[in-house]
């Protein structure tokens, strides 16, 4: 009687643990028994990008080398009034996006008009703009997972993407050097020319003059007698451009003209 007993036991404990082994490895099962280690476990895939998360879409609206601040960004024809951005002072927008053809709208000042962005995180393409006064800088898709990203952007710059310079505009365009503020203090280089070197790349060649390199602002002088006239320059900044904070600069190309010039 005692042996029929014992086997039952042992039958019945044996049930039981291999049950409760099926629950704890059922994810449905073991995330009501461990709700903390779910919890964890769709944080950890988020951070994959494999998780339930949103995608974030930000970029830099710019006109005439600056940013764009104060313009309201929405997904175009959307009635959701909280899934809208105002630019800071560098352009920057974030919005709630998804993969595919996204369609934004803007409003600036008055002036409305529509982007239209093909979204394959974490890259986004400019497809189209409506006004051409306007363009976009640094596009981008992350996982929502990752929290409020900042960035080290560009508020203005001169020359600034779509330049062309001349007789009539040298002065006060590129005629006092190149120019460029940034949205937060840099981190000051050792040695300013041999930074400016490294990190704003201009091709064709221009001969330049020593850099200065202050809080927000690095400002370098050309000389003039280096420029090629009806010639198409690139510029581009680098990452070695850090903050005080410890963020880098994202590569940036800024591509301008020098046309007609007698100098």
């Amino acid at each position: 009687m005692n042996h029929r007993l014992n086997l039952r036991s042992v039958s019945v404990i044996l049930s039981l643990w291999m049950l409760l082994g099926n629950c704890y490895f059922n994810p449905f099962v073991n995330g009501i028994l461990n709700p903390t280690e779910e919890e964890n476990n769709n944080s950890t895939l988020g951070l994959l990008g494999l998780g339930p998360s949103s995608i974030i879409v930000t970029g830099q609206l710019i006109s005439l080398g600056a940013g764009v601040s104060g313009a309201t960004v929405k997904i175009a024809d959307s009635t959701d009034t909280t899934n809208q951005s105002v630019t800071n002072s560098a352009g920057r927008f974030k919005l709630v996006g998804s993969a595919g053809t996204m369609t934004l709208e803007v409003d600036h000042l008055g002036t409305v008009f529509r982007i239209e962005l093909s979204v394959t995180p974490p890259i986004v393409t400019l497809n189209s703009i409506s006004n051409s006064t306007y363009t976009v800088y640094n596009l981008e898709a992350y996982s929502s997972s990752l929290g409020d990203i900042s960035f080290l952007d560009l508020t203005s710059s001169m020359p600034y993407n779509g330049l062309v310079v001349a007789n009539a505009n040298y002065a006060i365009t590129v005629g006092s050097g190149f120019s460029f503020f940034f949205t937060e203090n840099l981190e000051l280089p050792s040695d300013n020319n041999s930074w400016r070197n490294e990190n704003f790349l201009i091709s064709p060649a221009l001969s330049l003059y020593s850099a200065s390199v202050a809080s927000n602002n690095v400002n370098f002088a050309i000389d003039s007698l280096s420029y090629l006239p009806q010639n198409d320059y690139t510029l581009t900044l680098m990452p070695g451009i850090k903050s005080t904070t410890g963020k880098s600069m994202k590569p940036t190309t800024i591509r301008f003209r020098i046309g007609a010039l007698a100098l």
